[in-house]
């Protein structure tokens, strides 16, 4: 509790500051009030995005992968696009039909590095998946591909994998890079 109250303390000054700048500029350029009032508004909405923000990555940490395993295709699809924001990265979905074998797109600035395959399943993920993975990462000019599962690959999956340098992460994988305090990104997929 004494931690997560310092970082509300630490939180509330910064967005006091941010505050107090805003209504000094903006009584520049209005009366005080309106200065005041418009101001305060804005830092106030700004803080509770941020806070919303915050909050919504860090319950999507605590999910967890039981979690994963109840979910639908969709929300897991969503909890992996949550959960790489949180590690750094930019997010892109993909259409939900005709996705061209990608379901989310990974990036930095302006740069779409990574497309993802999302697959949440309750047996073994096969070559399908790899398949769809290695077409988008053609199709969208990413340098990797990546099958992210709540479950395991079959042996022809990792065989494939293997051959066309698809990434493969596991329940395992997911664990590591992106439910860990600061994800590491690694498991090869360059940040």
């Amino acid at each position: 509790m004494g931690r997560t109250a310092r970082w509300l303390g630490m939180e509330m000054v910064t967005w006091l500051i941010a505050g107090g700048v805003l209504v000094v500029v903006l009584a520049l350029f209005a009366p005080a009030v309106v200065a005041v009032v418009v101001g305060g508004a804005a830092t106030l909405a700004l803080a509770i995005g941020s806070w919303s923000r915050r909050s919504r990555d860090g319950l999507a940490r605590r999910r967890g992968l039981g979690a994963a395993d109840r979910m639908s295709g969709e929300e897991f699809e969503d909890w992996l696009a949550i959960l790489f924001r949180a590690a750094g990265w930019r997010v892109r979905h993909t259409r939900a039909t005709g996705d061209f074998g990608a379901d989310l797109v990974l990036g930095h600035g302006a740069v779409d590095e990574v497309v993802v395959q999302a697959k949440r399943q309750a047996r073994p993920v096969g070559v399908a998946a790899v398949q769809q993975a290695a077409a988008a990462r053609l199709h969208y000019g990413t340098d990797q591909a990546v099958v992210v599962t709540n479950s395991t690959f079959t042996p022809a999956a990792l065989e494939l994998a293997a051959s066309t340098g698809v990434i493969l992460w596991d329940r395992e994988d997911i664990s590591r890079e992106l439910l860990s305090p600061g994800g590491r990104r690694s498991s090869g997929v360059a940040a």
